[in-house]
């Protein structure tokens, strides 16, 4: 029988193992989750329901869902600042100004109008496209943040609106390929999808 060609290290247990790949950490999927239990995650119960939530950080805000997200911010809405937000909203509104602010935008091209059907209809294909083409690329994925290098595949435990949760980031954005005459298939082939964390992909933006 051939041998493995990557010698390494158990994480936990410290034992020597071979792997058919080199950024194995542990030999075994019991070793992996005694050691995220004991160095990486722990269970707070989600602040609206109480299901427990598994997190790498010692946060009071956590949620199981977005709908527990919004219920909790309804019911308790000084646990998130939205009356000093909305105080600040108003102090800097000025609705001419930001309706030219907008338009300008759209006549340089950076953003596209949304009361454009065509569009609409376009985005919401690329989502679509993107959903079921997900699952493929994470078997594939080695795991690695393409934008800044770094190792995020564990951070697929945290809530999907934390910041530092992998999403697939179209290298041609869809209002680019929108404007270029691409087909929502393009956009969504494996070679355009990339995984970044969700700030580097919000940052990012449209570029």
């Amino acid at each position: 029988m051939k041998q493995l060609p990557y010698k390494q290290t158990c994480k936990h247990c410290k034992i020597d193992f071979r792997s058919k790949g080199s950024n194995k950490q542990f030999c075994s999927k019991d070793c992996k989750i005694n050691w995220n239990i004991q160095n990486k995650y722990s269970y707070i119960p989600c602040k609206t329901c109480g299901v427990e939530v598994r997190t790498f950080d010692k946060s009071t805000n956590l949620f199981c869902s977005k709908e527990c997200y919004g219920s909790r911010m309804a019911t308790h809405p000084q646990e998130f600042g939205m009356t000093q937000r909305a105080e600040k909203m108003r102090e800097g509104w000025d609705e001419s100004s930001w309706k030219k602010s907008i338009q300008t935008r759209k006549d340089n091209g950076n953003i596209i109008n949304w009361d454009v059907a065509g569009w609409k209809q376009y985005w919401r294909r690329c989502n679509d496209l993107t959903r079921k083409i997900r699952a493929k690329m994470l078997e594939s994925w080695d795991g690695i943040d393409y934008i800044d290098g770094e190792y995020i595949r564990d951070n697929l435990a945290l809530h999907y609106t934390h910041g530092d949760y992998p999403t697939l980031d179209h290298l041609i954005s869809r209002s680019e390929g929108f404007k270029k005459g691409l087909t929502p298939y393009e956009i969504t082939t494996p070679e355009n999808l990339k995984w970044t964390k969700r700030r580097n992909n919000s940052k990012k933006y449209n570029k």
